[in-house]
């Protein structure tokens, strides 16, 4: 029984099957590793979530008759109680030797969701520990072994990470920017680029393009063009001004004369100058 020391704390939980009879021969065989008999607590699994000890044993020996009846209450009050590093052995019996490697399997799987650490049957001597289980169970060949070992921390325990100092990125980086030449914007343009560009956005208030329409009177084909309209014509700002009133604006220079052609000379009748 390698894994035991003369300074550790060893508490064995048995089955309300198992009388003390039972393990005598088992409880003198851990002593016999141990400096001091109270190092031992021997306890029935009704009293295990009685136990206030926390982080106090340095192994739990789980001990039952038949398969373990509640076994995550076992699992996590185990872990519990037991020092980071510590470890677990719990032994249960194997009704069916077909069912042997379903039931490690199973154990196995349970262990490693509470958080321990499953280790292999062979890396510790427990084969001296079977032997004295002999009372308990008709051969060794029955007996269902796991051995755990809860994790090298605390529960609750937390570390700072160091995820050391962040290495800067060389790219597009230069080497010395005082002691580099840098070019003046202002140096790339020329004349041309400076001047403002003459925009006009007038467009036809017939079409809604920038085209003039046929027959043309707002001054807008003399524009595009590059033609000045001659002195004295009225330029329209709305195009609509040939027909009538009716579509003309307030400050159109046809109000109050009759529609006419577009392109028409306008020509008022001596008789509609005079007042009513």
């Amino acid at each position: 029984m390698s894994f035991l020391k003369e300074n550790h704390s060893v508490l064995v939980v048995l089955d309300s099957e198992i009388s003390n009879n039972d393990i005598i021969d088992f409880i003198s065989g851990i002593k016999k590793h141990l400096s001091n008999a109270e190092q031992l607590t021997t306890i029935s699994t009704k009293e295990l979530q009685k136990c206030i000890n926390s982080s106090s044993y340095d192994a739990i020996i789980s001990i039952f008759k038949q398969s373990c009846p509640n076994l995550k209450m076992l699992l996590e009050e185990s872990l519990r109680m037991l020092k980071p590093g510590a470890t677990l052995i719990i032994y249960e019996s194997l009704q069916e030797k077909e069912n042997a490697h379903s039931l490690y399997d199973e154990r196995v799987s349970n262990l490693k969701l509470i958080g321990f650490k499953v280790k292999v049957q062979e890396s510790l001597d427990t084969k001296q520990l079977k032997d004295l289980l002999l009372n308990i169970y008709n051969s060794t060949d029955n007996i269902c072994e796991v051995v755990a070992e809860k994790r090298s921390f605390e529960i609750g325990s937390s570390v700072t990470l160091n995820f050391g100092e962040k290495k800067s990125s060389n790219v597009w980086k230069l080497d010395s920017a005082v002691d580099e030449e840098l070019i003046d914007e202002d140096d790339l343009l020329d004349e041309s680029d400076i001047v403002k560009p003459i925009t006009n956005l007038r467009v036809c208030s017939t079409t809604g393009k920038r085209k003039a329409c046929k027959d043309c009177s707002c001054g807008l084909a003399e524009e595009l063009s590059g033609k000045t309209a001659p002195e004295g014509t009225a330029k329209s700002s709305c195009g609509n001004c040939y027909l009538g009133d009716a579509f003309r604006c307030a400050s159109c220079p046809y109000l109050g004369m009759p529609a006419f052609k577009p392109g028409e000379k306008v020509v008022l009748f001596e008789s509609q100058l005079k007042a009513d």
